[in-house]
């Protein structure tokens, strides 16, 4: 948590304290990259055998650490001692150690204090530098058996991949490299390349990049080689996991959501085949052919799958998508290997929810400027952008919060024209009132509404968006004039809203020490390191605001309410968490169950164009849905027992899919 005047003294000190060592022969230097642009550094370097020090900074938007690290090894190279301090992404204060003392480890940091008799294992840091990754693979190489357990729960283990070679462009320098792959953290490998003598040369990935300096240009080079191997992981995955039935499937007897009606029709079969719904209808009548496989519904409860409406998709979040019910996504702004993702999904070699709709990203180039998608310097360049979006297939344009105000709707007309939906962020020193006038279909997250209460004279490019709704979004009067006025100029545009509520409750209301809301309810669930994580906290501002955050968040659960009340269309999406979770706070603010269960199933297809095929079970429509121990309707926290997923009409065993990860689940 971020106490103003310690942040600046602390950062500047850290400063100071790299500057003295930058000229250090030894001193090896990392650029992140993002966007083809450098945003950031990470410095590396030793004062003796066993004792190494980093900087590490970036930002990303205003947002972004600024961290001074000092790690000790012993003689055979086990972590004895580590040092953290600074500020993390969202500039909250950082410190945080480890240490080893007579037989025992201590560790501390701002969830934790606590120790244990040291069998030399592997300390799990919170906020460490990806070049410490260097110490680490060095004790994994030293373990007999390849992996390690971790502190204070859990365990690590490693597989070399590949080697290729690069060539430093400056120095004409050359350095053989090897990939290696990083295992036990409850999710998907994570890769790191290596040079041959054990550095870390860098972490590549389609979105951002941290690479030794003078070797940036050799980023797609190895995100190709990388890509080759995250490939096969995720191919066998997708084989292992993904069932293709060859006879036809009958789920019978069960309570069905209807989504268009928003009510529930008990004693309901309904019969699949291939990627189509067959047939629905009362059970006594519903005909079963002899060779269809028969999966019993009796107390449970079939719905349309869930869709993610405001995603980000990576291919480390598809087989947790499908195991929460989500079946279709639409992506809010992604590199252009999206289009290739989306592929490989529909072609059974990456699981994941059917990526349905997409968002051409764009934002003007600078130093605040988004880290995807096209960046622009004048209008010109924002049209043309719009019309080569138009031209690869992607749905709807997403501005972002660095464009002028005065782009905004020459930038709608060309996408309205071109048959595109316009969304997104509001752009600076403009409202959202402004931004909906000149042509916004949608307002993406519950703080762009907010902040239309404080005039357009805020730069929100930075944290500004965040700080101004936590610490003034509590006096907004949502039964007030000013409120109301608002959403009678929303309704009379028609405006749609997707309110991440999700990503601003851990922002504003999660703290160290208390399980994060999201992962309450499968607590019991979780793998060692995702639990531990769960319990970090991520909140952002001062201790001293943290009654005036809470307050702000309830006051924007009561605004998603209120849009509700006055007929606005709300569409369920998280920007990277857990999208049950999502639907769980939407009842919990009044929304009735069976709304709530249409911002993700009905609305969302509708929004979409895509309700002929989509958003209801019915007839030949594609076979998206799923199978519920429970009934959402009753009690929504029932939504989080997804028995049976079925996308384009093959089978996805939400147990299973968490038990490839080490997670457990509620049967």
């Amino acid at each position: 948590m971020k106490i103003k005047l310690s942040v600046l003294f602390l950062t500047v000190g850290i400063l100071g304290r790299v500057g003295e060592v930058a000229a250090a022969s030894d001193t090896l230097f990392y650029n992140y990259i993002n966007s083809g642009k450098i945003v950031g550094q990470q410095w590396v370097w030793q004062k003796g055998l066993h004792d190494y020090y980093y900087y590490d900074e970036y930002n990303d938007r205003g947002r972004g650490p600024s961290i001074h690290s000092h790690i000790m090894t012993d003689a055979r190279g086990v972590i004895i001692s580590a040092e953290f301090t600074g500020v993390d992404y969202v500039k909250a204060m950082v410190q945080e150690s480890f240490h080893v003392r007579k037989g025992k480890a201590y560790w501390k940091n701002k969830f934790e204090d606590d120790s244990t008799v040291f069998r030399n294992e592997l300390y799990s840091d919170i906020n460490g530098p990806l070049a410490e990754y260097e110490l680490i693979l060095k004790m994994l190489e030293a373990s007999p058996s390849g992996e390690m357990q971790v502190l204070p729960a859990g365990v690590r283990n490693f597989k070399q991949l590949t080697t290729t070679e690069v060539t430093d462009e400056h120095t004409g320098r050359k350095q053989t490299l090897r990939l290696v792959s990083f295992s036990g953290f409850g999710g998907a490998p994570f890769y790191i390349w290596f040079t041959a003598g054990g550095r870390v040369f860098g972490y590549v990935s389609d979105w951002s990049s941290l690479v030794q300096k003078g070797f940036e240009s050799h980023i797609q080079q190895l995100l190709s080689l990388q890509q080759v191997y995250e490939g096969r992981f995720y191919t066998d995955l997708s084989a292992r996991l993904r069932e293709k039935p060859v006879t036809g499937i009958a789920i019978v007897n069960t309570t069905l959501f209807d989504s268009r009606a928003g009510a529930a029709l008990p004693h309901q079969t309904v019969l699949m085949r291939g990627d189509r719904i067959e047939k629905v209808g009362d059970a006594a009548r519903v005909a079963i052919p002899a060779d269809y496989r028969v999966i019993k519904g009796e107390g449970k409860f079939l719905m349309p799958g869930l869709w993610e409406m405001h995603g980000h998709f990576s291919k480390e979040q598809g087989p947790f998508m499908l195991a929460q019910g989500v079946t279709n996504l639409r992506d809010m702004g992604n590199s252009f290997e999206l289009l290739h993702i989306r592929d490989m999904i529909r072609k059974d070699s990456l699981l994941g929810p059917d990526i349905t709709y997409i968002s051409g990203f764009i934002d003007r180039a600078g130093e605040l400027a988004a880290p995807t998608g096209v960046l622009i310097n004048n209008v010109e360049e924002g049209l043309k952008a719009i019309a080569e979006y138009k031209q690869k297939g992607y749905d709807q344009i997403k501005l972002y919060s660095s464009i002028d105000p005065a782009w905004v709707k020459p930038l709608a007309d060309r996408a309205h024209r071109l048959g595109m939906r316009v969304c997104g962020h509001i752009p600076a020193f403009m409202t959202a009132s402004q931004a909906v006038d000149a042509g916004y279909d949608e307002v993406t997250h519950i703080n762009m509404l907010m902040l239309n209460f404080f005039g357009d004279t805020v730069d929100t490019r930075g944290m500004n968006r965040f700080y101004l709704p936590g610490r003034k979004g509590y006096t907004i009067d949502v039964a007030g004039p000013a409120f109301q006025q608002f959403v009678s100029q929303l309704k009379a545009h028609h405006t749609v809203f997707d309110p991440t509520l999700s990503a601003f409750e851990d922002w504003f209301t999660d703290l160290p020490k208390h399980m994060t809301k999201k992962y309450v309810p499968i607590a019991d669930y979780l793998p060692a390191e995702i639990k531990r994580g769960a319990m970090s906290g991520t909140y952002m501002d001062a201790d001293s605001l943290i009654d005036t955050y809470a307050r702000s968040f309830v006051n924007m659960k009561a605004m998603v309410k209120e849009l509700y009340d006055n007929g606005l269309i709300v569409l369920a999406g998280t920007d990277g968490g857990i999208l049950q979770h999502e639907l769980e706070m939407y009842s919990d603010a009044g929304i009735p169950n069976a709304e709530v269960l249409r911002t993700a199933t009905w609305w969302p297809a509708k929004v979409s164009g895509k309700e002929s095929l989509l958003g209801s079970i019915e007839e030949g429509k594609t076979a998206n849905l799923i199978l519920v121990d429970g009934n959402p309707l009753q009690d929504m926290r029932d939504i989080r027992k997804v028995f049976l997923t079925v996308r384009s009409g093959e089978l996805y065993w939400p147990k299973s899919i968490y038990g490839t990860f080490g997670w457990g689940y509620y049967y």
